[in-house]
C-alpha cells in the first residue's frame, strides 16, 4: 500500500497571485523501476585473431516501469495543480493563490 511520509509548501502563507509550491514525499505501491539482469562477455583474442580467453559477468539495469503510482493533489478551495515533477518518492507541484 502507498503511503505518504510529507507534504511541505514552500511558505508559511501566500497572497493573491503567489506561485504555491507543494513537495509530497510518499512510498509508492508499485516500483518505479525493474530490475532485469544482462550479462556482459569479455574476449581476449590474440595476434592471429583466435580468442584465448572469455569470461562473462552478471550487471543489473534498472528499467522504468511504464504503470507506476501517480500522485494528484486538489484542494478545497478549487486550485489547479500542475505538477512539476516526480522522482518516484518525491512529487512536486505549484498552483497560483
Amino acid at each position: 500500500m502507498a503511503t505518504i511520509n510529507a507534504m511541505t509548501f514552500d511558505q508559511a502563507s501566500y497572497n493573491p497571485g503567489d506561485t504555491i509550491t507543494l513537495t509530497v514525499s510518499y512510498t509508492a505501491d508499485t516500483p518505479s523501476v525493474n530490475p532485469v539482469t544482462e550479462t556482459a562477455t569479455a574476449n581476449v583474442t590474440d595476434a592471429a585473431g583466435t580468442v584465448t580467453a572469455t569470461s562473462t559477468a552478471p550487471f543489473v539495469v534498472n528499467e522504468p516501469v511504464s504503470a507506476g503510482d501517480v500522485v494528484s493533489v486538489t484542494d478545497t478551495g478549487n486550485h489547479t495543480w500542475a505538477e512539476q515533477s516526480d522522482s518516484g518518492s518525491v512529487a512536486v507541484f505549484t498552483t497560483t493563490a
